[in-house]
């Protein structure tokens, strides 16, 4: 409850700004003129494009044309500022998009190399039946005239990027401000739990979210990392903490049963020892 809670209230103030932001930003870009400097709502500021726009003191007794001119340029120069965010912005999403694609042909062509996989058993396995039966003869007839007809594999060039890691367009994007909402927990799990929550809500297609602070980033043991799920990585840190602390509550209760356990003194079987 708390954590859906937080998501709808958050998310839906970001989307909110995000949106007046760029209502804002096509209304500057339609008229080619700043912010008036009597608008009440000075939030929507545009981040860095509006840094020393507007509402900068000027000298007492300038005249009218020297004030204009320095406003008129100040606008000029927001506009300009905002058009390169806007040429920025666009490129950055669509390299997301080209990401989001190559991902989606990874996982096209793992199941087209699991489907290739399964045929070649499934051929292999006929193979040998008919290689034990009656139709031996004609089977080697026909694998002569087969092996023609079987197609070499085949890989589209985006294909042979995704498996080679090749990016043609490394070229680092200068990154613009982006409004960002970060949630702060005590636990890994409360963090996986919070990921899986925003997966499932309206938002969860819309929204961009990363775990800074998952075992997957922050674990030092190589042997755990190697595991690469998420999942698996937490299960095994749970089970090492877990028989950790079993080693040491075993450990204790061995003292403790040592300690409890002394010999009691008794007297010699053979009398008292002379005084």
């Amino acid at each position: 409850g708390k954590s859906l809670s937080l998501i709808c209230g958050a998310l839906s103030w970001l989307r909110d700004f995000e949106q007046k932001k760029r209502e804002e930003e096509a209304r500057l870009l339609e008229t080619g003129t700043g912010p008036l400097h009597d608008e009440k709502d000075e939030s929507l500021c545009l981040s860095s494009s509006c840094e020393g726009a507007a509402g900068t003191p000027r000298p007492a007794g300038e005249p009218a044309w020297v004030t204009q001119f320095v406003q008129k340029k100040e606008e000029r120069d927001l506009v300009d500022r905002l058009k390169v965010e806007q040429a920025r912005r666009k490129q950055r999403e669509e390299r997301l998009q080209q990401l989001q694609h190559r991902v989606q042909l990874k996982y096209a062509a793992k199941r087209l190399r699991q489907e290739e996989e399964e045929t070649e058993n499934l051929l292999r396995l006929s193979r040998e039946m008919l290689e034990t039966g009656p139709e031996a003869e004609r089977l080697e007839q026909l694998e002569s005239g087969e092996e023609e007809l079987v197609l070499a594999e085949y890989e589209s060039d985006e294909e042979k990027k995704v498996a080679s890691g090749v990016d043609e367009d490394e070229d680092d994007l200068e990154e613009e401000h982006i409004t960002k909402i970060y949630y702060c927990s005590r636990t890994h799990s409360q963090l996986a739990q919070f990921v899986h929550e925003v997966k499932k809500s309206p938002f969860g297609k819309d929204v961009r979210l990363v775990s800074l602070g998952s075992r997957q980033n922050l674990c030092v043991n190589e042997d755990v990392r190697s595991l690469g799920s998420v999942q698996l990585i937490n299960d095994r840190c749970v089970d090492m903490q877990r028989s950790r602390h079993e080693k040491k509550k075993g450990a204790e209760e061995e003292e403790a049963g040592k300690a409890g356990s002394l010999p009691l003194l008794q007297p010699r079987a053979d009398g008292p020892s002379p005084g």
